[in-house]
C-alpha cells in the first residue's frame, strides 16, 4: 500500500514510522530541520515499547514527486490545512482516501472543499506523541493502547478502508471505522480541550492537574459545556461523557501534556481559535453559555500567533 503522511510531526511520524516499519510504501511529507534529519539520519520512535529506527525513509517537501497514492494521512495543525491540502493535489486520485488527523470539529469539512478529490475521512488519533528532536518522536503508552478511529458518512465501503485497517493492525496499533463521525469528532473534542485547558494554562502535566481539587473541577466543567453545546447541536454524545473522560484522564501516563502546551512552549502557534474559540462562538450563537471555555479562550487568544513567553 502506497501511503503518504501530510505532517511528520508526532502523531505523523510516530503512525508513518510504525506502518513504514511493516513494510509499508510510506512517504513523509515534511519541510526545515525536520525533513532534514529524515534525509541525513533517519525516523526513530522512542517511548516504553522497543525503539523503531527507519534508516532511510521517504521524505520529501515536494510532494508531486510522490505520485499517486492510495492513502493520505492528513496530520498538520488547524490553521495549516488549506495551504497543506494545497500541496497534496498532485498526489491524489478519485480513488484516494485522505483520513483527517486534525483536531477541533470543522477540519475535514474544510480539507473536503480545499481539495476537491478524493474521499476525505474524519479521524481520531489515541496517542500522545511529539518530536523531541528532528527526526526523533517521542510517545507515551504502550502499543496496546494506541488507535486510529475513521469514517465518513456514505463512504465506510471505501474500498482501501479494509487493506488500511489491516496494515494498521499489522503495524501494531488498532484502527477501526467510526458510526457516527459528529459524536466521534465531539467526543475527541472534549478530551482534547480537558487536556489542553489544564495543561497549558497551568504548565503542569495531567496527574498533577488532577490532583488538585479546584483544576479537576475546572477540567469537568469544560468536559460539561462541550458536551452541553453538542447536545444543542443534535449530536448523539456519550450521555456518561463527563464521567467517562475523567476517567480516562485519571489513567493517563505520567507527564502527559496536549500538544497546545508544547506549541506554546516552543513559541509556536496555537489551534486555540479552532477548539476553544470554536466551542464558545457555537455556545454563543445556540444560547448555551459556555464560561469555563470562554475563560479558557480568552487567557490563550494573545497566544494564537505563537511568540516567546514572558519569564
Amino acid at each position: 500500500m502506497k501511503i503518504a503522511i501530510m505532517g511528520a510531526g508526532g502523531l505523523g511520524g510516530f503512525f508513518g514510522g510504525k506502518l513504514a516499519q511493516a513494510g509499508h510504501d510510506v512517504w513523509f511529507i515534511a519541510r526545515g530541520q525536520q525533513l532534514a534529519a529524515l534525509k541525513t539520519s533517519g525516523l526513530r520512535l522512542q517511548g516504553p515499547d522497543p525503539e523503531i529506527v527507519i534508516s532511510h525513509p521517504n521524505a520529501t517537501e515536494m510532494p508531486a514527486e510522490i505520485g499517486a497514492v492510495d492513502l493520505v494521512l492528513f496530520c498538520v495543525k488547524l490553521y495549516d490545512v488549506e495551504p497543506a491540502a494545497a500541496l497534496i493535489k498532485p498526489i491524489l486520485t478519485d480513488a484516494t482516501a485522505v483520513i483527517s488527523v486534525l483536531n477541533g470539529i470543522d477540519g475535514p469539512q474544510r480539507l473536503a472543499t480545499a481539495l476537491e478529490t478524493g474521499t476525505v475521512f474524519s479521524g481520531a488519533a489515541r496517542i500522545s506523541a511529539k518530536i523531541k528532536a528532528p527526526g526523533v518522536i517521542s510517545y507515551l503508552g504502550s502499543g496496546d493502547r494506541h488507535k486510529l478511529t475513521f469514517g465518513h458518512p456514505s463512504r465506510n465501503d471505501h474500498p482501501i478502508l479494509v487493506p488500511f485497517i489491516k496494515a494498521c493492525r499489522g503495524a501494531g496499533f488498532a484502527a477501526e471505522l467510526a458510526a457516527d463521525i459528529d459524536e466521534m469528532l465531539w467526543d475527541k473534542l472534549a478530551q482534547l480541550a480537558q487536556v489542553a485547558a489544564l495543561t497549558t494554562l497551568g504548565r503542569i502535566p495531567m496527574e498533577v492537574a488532577m490532583q488538585d481539587p479546584l483544576l479537576f473541577d475546572i477540567g469537568k466543567r469544560v468536559l460539561q459545556e462541550i458536551a452541553a453545546v453538542a447536545r444543542a447541536k443534535n449530536v448523539a454524545i456519550n450521555p456518561n461523557l463527563v464521567q467517562a473522560k475523567l476517567d480516562i484522564a485519571a489513567n493517563y501516563p505520567p507527564n502527559l501534556y496536549a500538544s497546545m502546551y508544547h506549541d506554546l512552549a516552543a513559541g509556536k502557534k496555537i489551534e486555540v481559535e479552532g477548539i476553544f474559540g470554536y466551542v464558545a462562538k457555537t455556545g454563543q450563537r445556540l444560547g448555551i453559555p459556555t464560561p469555563t471555555i470562554d475563560l479558557v479562550y480568552a487567557f490563550l487568544r494573545p497566544h494564537a500567533s505563537g511568540g516567546t513567553l514572558a519569564t
